[in-house]
């Protein structure tokens, strides 16, 4: 891994040290005030970026969070950040919280607090990346978290424990479940293939809207020549995805990845499939090309 050091921007500077802009008054540590995007760097360029600060805007105007930075200047921001860091493949986080001020339990005014900006860039083990291509298995769980788990706010504690409990039993993810319908992963959409045609649940308030998983229904399964049907009237139930010939999960950091069994069952045949494999290498193409 090349040499990489920690480029930092906060509130329209750069810094080079974390300890000198983390403020413990802030909101965002205070009660987990604000909201994030996470963005794959790959071959040292931001991938999607625009989808990403799309989503942030949404984030920030769900919660009430004014905007100070414009789209255009995150990709100002990312090159510095990326090209100063000298990450060729990572990642970069950009974290909005609402701002830094007093210990109320409350949501302030809209214009009371000055929002705070943070961006920074990490390298990633590829190699750990590249073993979850081949498939990995997955656990269920009842989907207690309420709404707004449309919203990536800095609140990620309930889909952490959720992927820490599949973790202490070898797996990979937790898969929720609603009332017997599919919601998404604990970091992950999920996607099921039934007669060679891909179907995920439509976007609602119970689940985040995937850069990925909107990558893989608007440009990768059509240029693949794959069907692919999101559609609030047909929910995907628990025993349509265990049943399915083919699982697989959609997540910025690993991409496009295989599920091979869930609670113990084999999905299918137990091995990736042909649909989940077209995905993938149409996806990695889109990846190589790059898209802004």
């Amino acid at each position: 891994m090349a040499d990489t050091k920690t480029t930092i921007y906060y509130n329209h500077n750069f810094y080079y040290d974390f300890s000198k802009i983390i403020s413990a008054d802030d909101r965002g540590l205070q009660f987990g005030d604000g909201c994030y995007e996470w963005i794959r760097i790959f071959n040292g360029h931001p991938f999607a970026l625009s989808y990403h600060t799309d989503r942030l805007y949404r984030s920030m105007r769900l919660l009430g969070i004014r905007p100070v930075t414009a789209p255009d200047e995150f990709t100002e921001i990312a090159e510095v950040v990326i090209d100063e860091s000298g990450i060729k493949e990572g990642f970069m986080k950009i974290i909005v919280t609402r701002g830094t001020g007093e210990h109320d339990f409350t949501i302030p005014a809209r214009n009371k607090l000055q929002p705070n900006v943070l961006v920074y860039a990490r390298p990633l083990d590829e190699a750990s990346i590249a073993k979850v291509q081949d498939g990995v298995t997955c656990i269920t769980a009842e989907d207690d978290r309420g709404h707004h788990c449309d919203i990536l706010s800095l609140n990620q504690l309930d889909n952490m424990m959720a992927r820490a409990e599949a973790q202490k039993k070898g797996s990979y993810d937790t898969i929720f479940i609603k009332d017997g319908l599919l919601t998404e992963a604990s970091h992950s959409n999920v996607c099921i293939v039934k007669a060679g045609v891909i179907w995920t649940p439509a976007t609602n308030e119970h689940m985040i809207r995937g850069i990925t998983r909107s990558l893989v229904l608007t440009r990768v399964a059509p240029t693949a020549g794959v069907t692919s049907i999101d559609d609030a009237a047909d929910p995907v139930k628990l025993e349509d995805m265990m049943n399915a010939e083919e699982v697989f999960l959609t997540n910025t950091q690993d991409g496009i990845v295989p599920v091979l069994s869930i609670d113990g069952k084999k999905i299918g045949s137990g091995e990736v499939g042909p649909v989940t494999r077209k995905i993938q290498e149409h996806y990695a193409h889109l990846m190589k090309d790059g898209l802004a």
